[in-house]
C-alpha cells in the first residue's frame, strides 16, 4: 500500500481527496488543524487505513512526525483565497510560503519520494489571451503571490531523490464534506435556491471552473503517473470547456433554479479575469474532467432543500470569516 501524507486533509478538497485515496487502498495520514471542525471526517474517521493527526504545518515537529514513513506528500494545507489572506497577511505568508519551505526540507530528510503541491490558476491574475503553463504570472492578490513563491521554493529546493509536481487548480465548485460558499458558483447556487435572486458584479470576467471531485482526481492522476511525466512539472487543472464568464454562470444558475431573478451591477468588485488552457494535463496525463457545473448546482440545491445544509450563511462555510474574528 502507498503511504500518503495529506496536509489539509479535512478541508474542502482534502476531505474529498482523502476518500478517493482510501477507496484505492492507500494508507492516508491526514495532518490538519481542523479550524472548521471535524465534520468532514464523518464516515471515515474509523477507517483502518486512515490516521488523523491534529497539528499545524507551521510547526516543524508536526511536519517531521507526519512525514515519517510516507511515500508521498500531497500539500493542500493553506490559507485559501484573497480575502482570507488579506485579513492577516503575516499569517498567510507563514502558512502558505514559510511552512512550504520547511515541508520541502522535511520531505528530503524523510526520504519522501513525491511532493504534489496545490496551487491556483489565480496566479494568472488578468490576461487578455488564454493562459497556459508558460504564461507569465500576474498576481493580483497576496494569496496568488504566496502560491507563486511556494511553487518556486518547491521547484528550486528539491533534490534528485524528491519528485515535485505543481497543480494549478481552476475555481472549484460542488458539494464537499467540508463545504464552502465563498466560491463563485457555490454562492450563486445557494442564493438562487434560498433567496431566488442573485447579483452579478461586472460579469465579463473569465473563470476556469472545476468540480471538487475532478480536482481531487487530478491529484490521484498525478500520484499514479510515471515519475518522468510529473517530475518538476506544472499543470493547470480543469477543462477547456469550463472556462466561463461570470455572467454565463449567472445564466446557468437561473436555468437550473427556475424562478431566480438576476440583477446585474456594472462595477466588478473582483478585477481578476483569466481563461486557461488545460491541454497539457490532458495530453501528458490523459486527464479528463467528468463533472459539470449543472451537476454542481443540482447537488447544492438538493443539499439545501433536504436539510443536509441548514444555513449556507454560517461562518464555517467562509474562510475569511474565521480569520476576521
Amino acid at each position: 500500500m502507498v503511504r500518503i501524507l495529506l496536509t489539509g486533509g479535512g478541508g474542502y478538497i482534502g476531505s474529498v481527496l482523502a476518500r478517493e485515496l482510501l477507496k484505492k487502498g492507500m494508507n492516508v495520514r491526514m495532518l490538519d488543524k481542523f479550524l472548521f471542525g471535524k465534520e468532514s471526517l464523518f464516515g471515515i474517521s474509523d477507517h483502518p487505513n486512515l490516521e488523523v493527526m491534529e497539528g499545524d504545518i507551521r510547526h516543524i515537529e508536526d511536519l517531521a512526525i507526519a512525514a515519517k514513513n510516507t511515500d508521498a506528500v500531497i500539500h493542500l494545507a493553506a490559507i485559501v483565497g484573497g480575502p482570507a489572506c488579506d485579513e492577516d497577511p503575516e499569517l498567510a505568508i507563514q502558512v502558505n510560503r514559510e511552512a512550504t519551505k520547511a515541508l520541502v526540507e522535511i520531505c528530503k530528510h524523510r526520504k519522501v519520494r513525491r511532493l504534489i503541491f496545490a496551487s491556483t490558476c489565480s496566479v494568472y491574475g488578468a490576461t487578455k489571451n488564454i493562459a497556459n503553463e508558460k504564461t507569465k504570472v500576474n498576481t493580483l492578490s497576496l494569496y496568488a503571490q504566496s502560491k507563486v513563491e511556494a511553487e518556486k521554493i518547491i521547484l528550486s529546493r528539491h533534490d534528485n531523490k524528491l519528485v515535485p509536481c505543481i497543480l494549478r487548480l481552476g475555481t472549484v465548485y460542488g458539494l464537499s464534506n467540508r463545504m464552502r460558499f465563498d466560491l463563485v458558483l457555490n454562492i450563486l447556487a445557494a442564493k438562487a435556491v434560498m433567496e431566488r435572486e442573485i447579483k452579478i458584479y461586472g460579469g465579463e470576467q473569465w473563470r476556469p471552473l472545476i468540480h471538487v471531485k475532478d480536482a481531487a482526481n487530478a491529484f490521484v492522476a498525478c500520484l499514479e503517473a510515471e515519475e518522468e511525466l510529473v517530475n518538476k512539472a506544472v499543470f493547470n487543472v480543469g477543462s477547456n470547456e469550463q472556462n466561463f464568464q461570470i455572467m454565463e454562470l449567472g445564466q446557468l444558475v437561473k436555468k437550473c433554479v427556475p424562478g431566480t431573478k438576476m440583477y446585474h451591477l456594472a462595477d466588478a468588485v473582483d478585477k481578476r479575469t483569466y481563461r486557461v488552457s488545460f491541454d497539457k494535463i490532458r495530453e501528458i496525463l490523459s486527464y479528463r474532467t467528468k463533472e459539470t457545473p449543472e451537476k454542481g448546482i443540482k447537488e447544492i440545491k438538493e443539499a439545501l432543500e433536504n436539510g443536509m445544509i441548514c444555513d449556507y450563511k454560517n461562518e464555517k462555510y467562509y474562510n475569511v470569516r474565521h480569520y476576521s474574528k
